[in-house]
């Protein structure tokens, strides 16, 4: 499916406008989406439902009725005044785009209440919130789809492919840089950065994305040594992270996160095998060594190391029309909340190690 997306997306742009043309006779065989938390990265996830004909983004809820209210007003959309209505209503499809510590816990009552949850990261916070969310997810038959767009996209998929394929050999450093900045008004008066809301920093927040990535490439992590820091930022987690890294597969390597540099570079994975090497700077091969290789062209280069919202909505568009499928039976979903649990329990491990 994701090397016709393309394809099928272009085919689709003169259906998608008749098809919001024609909500009101279609609107009962869409799949009614509603959206908790009305934040910045609510708009994405709007933006991306609103953009696929399958989808009809009905309401909104957030514990701040003003900023649902305003979310909603702009959009034409339903405000629901309690979690309990939202639960009640028509929808099917629930998009949770609260603070993080939130996720889980919503992510299991909505199941509870019969309906398919797509959750920003990072899926949980604790080992036990974790757990929770899978066994919820086992009992109610719903389905919980985890973000995490690198996964979804054309260079980050290649890259897996030549890895497991043997192109390069037996895989033996790979190095994760994560060298972000965020300005001290990021975490004022904010969740952020907070041990409850936030679960922690550099790695749990900013890093999860890069974490998932280096774990879906190299796979498996059997051990880690972590030395965990506040350094710069007045808060209660991270702002630094350094970790060594032993791979189920034998390799070894660094993770390095941080938002305490500034101005803030790209993420970067270095992977080096016996017969060469790749390089990737965000979710763009920019060097590897293969004959066949050639460096594409990108039009715009997205970096949200020093701004969080500068980011490509591509990833979750296809995140969004996998989860479709699966909600269909037409395909399994990609990325599962088990994988996502797998790289919450690997950034829980780094804390972990640094504090024992």
């Amino acid at each position: 499916w994701m090397r016709s997306w393309n394809t099928r997306h272009a085919s689709r742009s003169a259906a998608r406008s008749r098809a919001r043309e024609e909500v009101s006779t279609m609107s009962d065989a869409m799949i009614k989406v509603a959206i908790i938390g009305c934040g910045a990265i609510a708009s994405v996830h709007y933006d991306v439902a609103h953009a696929h004909e399958a989808f009809c983004v009905i309401g909104v809820y957030d514990a701040n009725v003003e900023r649902a209210e305003a979310f909603a007003k702009e959009r034409n959309l339903a405000v629901y005044p309690t979690l309990e209505a939202l639960l009640a209503s028509e929808a099917s499809l629930v998009a949770i785009c609260t603070p993080s510590g939130l996720h889980a816990p919503l992510a299991i009552r909505c199941m509870r209440a019969g309906k398919h949850v797509v959750v920003e990261k990072p899926i949980a916070l604790t080992e036990e919130d974790c757990d929770a969310l899978l066994a919820a997810e086992r009992e109610t038959g719903c389905i919980c789809a985890p973000i995490s767009q690198l996964r979804y996209y054309d260079d980050i998929r290649y890259a897996k492919e030549i890895l497991e394929s043997g192109a390069l050999g037996k895989p033996v450093l790979c190095d994760l840089y994560m060298k972000y900045y965020r300005e001290k008004a990021y975490y004022q008066n904010s969740w952020r950065g907070t041990v409850a809301m936030d679960g922690g920093g550099a790695l749990m927040n900013q890093g999860i994305h890069g974490i998932d990535a280096l774990r879906y490439l190299m796979g498996d992590v059997a051990s880690v040594n972590a030395k965990v820091r506040t350094l710069v930022h007045d808060i209660e987690v991270e702002d630094t992270a350094v970790a060594t890294v032993e791979f189920a597969n034998g390799a070894v390597g660094v993770i390095e996160g941080t938002t305490s540099v500034r101005p803030g570079f790209p993420r970067r994975f270095e992977i080096h095998c016996e017969n060469g090497s790749m390089i990737i700077e965000e979710n763009r091969i920019i060097h590897l060594d293969l004959p066949s290789f050639s460096l594409k062209e990108q039009e715009h280069f997205y970096n949200s190391s020093s701004n969080p919202m500068n980011i490509s909505h591509e990833g979750h568009h296809r995140q969004y029309v996998n989860l479709l499928e699966a909600i269909e039976g037409k395909a399994p979903l990609y990325y599962s909340a088990e994988e996502a649990v797998k790289t919450v329990k690997t950034v829980l491990a780094i804390y972990r190690s640094s504090r024992e």
